[in-house]
């Protein structure tokens, strides 16, 4: 049986806003051009321009009032119509999202920036501590469904 979960959405009040990260631990894929950053109650997946090009418009895209549904399941994360492989090689990755997810309280999804990256390289961060309302304001949250 499919469990629905909501993660509360922000977007940057002006272009180019983010709070930092913070600190973190770094796992590559070079293969497939994912870097994953392990925080502090949070995960990060850094938006190189490949990933920032698919990730960007789906989730926090100008006139995207909704975000698209995401199923995610063992081995595959499917946004709007695209099905991922995720799970075996993406380890830590998945199991720290699923601990987020089957935990209690909100979930955030929020972009956020660290000092030890190129200058405007931004990361897609799913946390559990809401960021600042002053750099972030709430947009509509998306449906996550676990299967």
């Amino acid at each position: 049986m499919p469990i629905d979960r909501s993660v509360r959405r922000y977007s940057a009040f002006f272009r180019g806003w983010a709070t930092a990260f913070g600190a973190h631990e770094k796992d590559t894929d070079e293969e497939r051009g994912l870097v994953w950053l392990y925080g502090e109650h949070q995960l990060g997946l850094l938006l190189t321009p490949a990933v920032k090009r698919f990730l960007y418009p789906l989730f926090f895209g100008q006139g995207r009032e909704d975000a698209p549904v995401i199923h995610l399941g063992a081995g595959l994360l499917r946004i709007g119509d695209l099905d991922l492989a995720f799970g075996e090689r993406d380890g830590r990755a998945f199991t720290m999202t699923m601990d987020m997810i089957q935990g209690d309280g909100d979930l955030h999804l929020s972009q956020t920036y660290h000092l030890v990256y190129p200058s405007g390289t931004r990361i897609l961060t799913l946390g559990r501590k809401a960021p600042l309302p002053l750099v972030y304001r709430e947009i509509s949250p998306l449906l996550l469904q676990l299967t």
